[in-house]
């Protein structure tokens, strides 16, 4: 399913040619998509992001629900910001999860909705995830929320799991009872985290 959704980047990608051109462009293929889903909520509000791969940092704005805007360098005051390795970003962009992404098969406009964004405008704090891939190697990523590096709380967690979380197939509470779940840290972060989802 995601795959028809999210196209790959060509194998040989720089970062930089992903984000200054195959994001843009991939992004007026969307506009259709887009225009079916109520973002009247962001008000005349910027949705910012910000990327870091492995040290090369890029910014991204999602502005007027309609519009997008990519900064070389750092963006004033992201919702959050997401650091992964070359190689972990690299499989992403080029497919290599995409037999992941598509046991997802839920709605992807099921993530952008007014409750959502308020829970992740009110999140601050660091998210160090573990995610275990299904050939037992590590896929780690960190997410900070709206600038704020404390709290802190790190997750481990397999990727099947998570994408059970969803799917809507189970909750983080259930996982942690089953032991598939294991953190250290803020669990006040952590139960933010499950409103997010």
């Amino acid at each position: 399913m995601w795959s028809s959704i999210l196209p790959t980047a060509p194998e040989g990608i720089s970062v930089d040619d992903f984000f200054v051109n195959f994001v843009p462009e991939q992004f007026n293929k969307m506009k259709d998509i887009l225009n079916v889903v109520d973002l009247s909520f962001l008000g005349e509000n910027d949705f910012k992001m910000q990327f870091n791969v492995e040290g090369k940092e890029y910014g991204v704005k999602f502005k007027n629900g309609k519009d997008l805007e990519v900064i070389n360098g750092q963006v004033d005051k992201p919702a959050f910001s997401l650091y992964v390795s070359e190689k972990d970003w690299r499989d992403a962009v080029t497919g290599k999860f995409n037999k992941l992404a598509d046991d997802f098969t839920g709605d992807p406009s099921y993530f952008i909705d007014a409750k959502r964004y308020s829970a992740l405008q009110s999140t601050n704090g660091m998210v160090n995830m573990n995610l275990k891939k299904k050939d037992g190697r590590t896929l780690p990523l960190k997410v900070v929320f709206n600038g704020a590096e404390t709290p802190a709380v790190t997750v481990n967690l397999d990727m099947v799991d998570g994408l059970a979380m969803l799917n809507r197939e189970t909750d983080g509470m259930k996982l942690f009872m089953e032991g598939k779940l294991k953190f250290t840290g803020d669990m006040t972060l952590l139960m933010k985290l499950q409103n997010l989802m």
